[in-house]
């Protein structure tokens, strides 16, 4: 069998070998050392302005691409509005409010725009807040009334109305909100001065679309204070004023539920006849059949 080199060398010639590399090899490497560590400063050195370039690359990309966004006016904003670009319109404001936090017909239109009756609020309270002289402050305020009654916070409501007729008396929204007052009154089981605010409606302005809402609740109001027989009357007496409006069919409805509650079921029975020959195909006059009793 063929033997290798190193199997040839003598032992005793090992052995020295041997002691001499272990005594030369730590100096070998001791003068190696800061080489090497120069080599990995300066590696790591690179790494760090490769990141930093990285960086300051990111960040004027980014500065960039803001510098890049169109500024919008909110001449823009508001008519995208108007013309019920909602999103679009949404977008801007919040744009706006970003640099102008306090910007009240911003912070009208994002109330218009928010579905959440809540959060809409606080911006109304806000146009209120900043700018309670703005010439939107009244219909913020109003707003905020509507919102409060839908919540079924009726004094809340009756308070902010009656904040908006004190504080801006030259509003052209006055009717609306004496109408509004009345109906939170009403709501909040204070029929008398409810109908007090609707009378005062009903003089101040005798032509106001919202005339016949008025007199219906003021029937609803004797209904609610359980004066049965003035609330028929009144429910009748809408009849006779307003012939042919549309829900004619409700008013006989309860017109004679308010006789027939009262005892007075002869002249309901007479109220549902005609309620039945008025409105035959209305649910009012089905129930009128089938419920009550109706006269020959």
């Amino acid at each position: 069998m063929t033997e290798t080199k190193a199997d040839c060398i003598p032992p005793a010639v090992l052995s020295k070998l041997t002691a001499f590399v272990r005594t030369h090899l730590f100096r070998w490497m001791m003068c190696l050392c800061p080489f090497l560590a120069a080599l990995l400063d300066t590696a790591a050195q690179q790494d760090t302005a490769t990141v930093q370039d990285s960086t300051a690359l990111q960040d004027t990309t980014v500065e960039t691409a803001l510098q890049q966004v169109p500024a919008i006016s909110l001449e823009e904003a508001v008519t995208f509005y108007e013309s019920g670009q909602n999103d679009r319109a949404r977008e801007a404001f919040l744009r706006i409010l970003g640099d102008r936090p306090e910007e009240p017909i911003v912070l009208y239109h994002m109330g218009r725009l928010e579905t959440d009756q809540e959060a809409a609020e606080q911006y109304f309270l806000k146009v209120l807040l900043h700018e309670p002289e703005h010439a939107l402050a009244d219909d913020a305020l109003l707003e905020v009334s509507r919102i409060q009654y839908a919540l079924g916070r009726h004094d809340e409501a009756v308070n902010a109305c009656n904040r908006l007729l004190v504080a801006y008396p030259e509003s052209d929204l006055e009717n609306e909100t004496r109408f509004l007052l009345g109906r939170a009154l009403l709501d909040g089981r204070r029929p008398e001065l409810s109908r007090l605010v609707f009378e005062q409606l009903l003089a101040s302005a005798p032509d106001s679309t919202l005339v016949r809402s008025a007199r219906l609740a003021i029937a609803d109001s004797y209904q609610v204070q359980g004066d049965l027989i003035e609330a028929a009357r009144q429910y009748l007496r809408f009849e006779i004023d307003f012939p042919g409006v549309e829900g004619l069919e409700t008013v006989l409805w309860q017109a004679g539920q308010c006789l027939e509650n009262a005892g007075r079921t002869v002249e309901a029975g007479y109220v549902y006849q005609r309620l039945i020959k008025r409105y035959p195909d209305s649910a009012e006059a089905k129930r009128a059949r089938v419920e009550r009793p109706v006269p020959e």
